[in-house]
């Protein structure tokens, strides 16, 4: 007999899961929403598609690939590799639910309540759905959404007028292991080399060969205290004239802007805003809610034991 491949044998195991486990004898695709089936895909089947008629009711594509949603993700994945096993799976559950509901298992104590479980938790979830869309309507105006907007970005605004200017330059630099290099280089550039070419083939920074030692714009207190007080002692265009030694070892140091930083710009949007001003009144209606409910929170931990120091 010939030795199963891999695929093969994956294959069994998950038929052999999806035939026997408890999930095989339940319907996952129960929802709060009726499903809308889903446009087809290129080279994909219309989800609207008529797979079987089962007592003269259509079971279409959609029912199948909602039947797995609950199913081991490899299974629910790669459904149409295990379409038949799911179409008879669905029929099966069918079949089964109408016999149950024929030998009068709908009136069973044990089913009522498990339906009555299933229909307060699908009505809970609905209820709080509803509340909070009727809150937010209520609460969170397009009005109060531009005023609250309007006001941060008022404050916003004065607070950066009393920002202090503070400069800000741009610089690059080679860096090398040691002093002699370091003087090296800057003979070289005293006679015309080129800095960038230099910074690509001899800097030991990782980042100089892909762009020639260049590090941007940045404020005192962004560098290293060496660097920083070299940098920041010379002007626009400058190259250093000695090297300058910090903790990663010598540095060539060539100035390429000078400015003012610019100041900030309020980046909120009336989005965001919308969203924070959500969150603040979900926040409130929970401690609103607990304020005045009789709570008396018994173990917050659930039995777990605090991790020891």
């Amino acid at each position: 007999m010939a030795t199963p491949t891999f695929r093969q044998a994956l294959t069994a195991s998950v038929l052999l899961a999806l035939s026997h486990s408890f999930a095989w004898a339940q319907d996952n695709s129960t929802t709060t929403q009726p499903a809308t089936a889903a446009p087809a895909q290129a080279g994909q089947p219309d989800p609207k598609l008529v797979v079987a008629k089962l007592d003269g009711v259509d079971i279409t594509r959609q029912d199948i690939i909602e039947s797995a949603s609950g199913l081991d993700p490899q299974i629910r994945n790669n459904v149409d590799q295990f379409f038949p096993q799911l179409l008879d799976r669905y029929i099966f559950l069918k079949l089964v639910a109408a016999k149950g509901r024929a030998d009068g298992l709908d009136k069973d104590p044990e089913v009522t309540k498990l339906v009555d479980d299933s229909v307060r938790q699908i009505e809970d979830n609905a209820i709080r759905q509803v509340f909070f869309k009727k809150l937010i309507e209520e609460k969170v105006t397009d009005a109060q959404v531009d005023a609250k907007y309007n006001e941060l970005k008022a404050k916003f605004d004065d607070d950066v007028k009393k920002l202090p200017p503070e400069r800000e330059i741009s610089a690059s630099h080679i860096l090398v292991k040691t002093e002699d290099e370091a003087k090296a280089i800057i003979a070289d550039l005293e006679k015309g080399g080129d800095f960038a070419k230099i910074a690509a083939e001899k800097s030991i920074d990782p980042s100089a060969k892909s762009n020639s030692g260049a590090l941007g714009w940045f404020a005192k207190g962004m560098m290293v205290k060496e660097f920083e007080e070299a940098a920041f002692a010379m002007k626009d265009g400058e190259v250093s004239k000695a090297p300058v030694k910090s903790q990663f070892g010598y540095h060539v140091i060539k100035i390429t802007g000078d400015r003012t930083k610019p100041l900030p710009t309020f980046d909120k949007s009336k989005e965001d805003v919308r969203l924070d001003l959500v969150e603040e009144l979900r926040q409130q209606v929970a401690k609103d809610l607990k304020d005045a409910a009789k709570l008396d929170i018994v173990d917050p931990n659930g039995g777990l034991k605090p991790a020891q120091p």
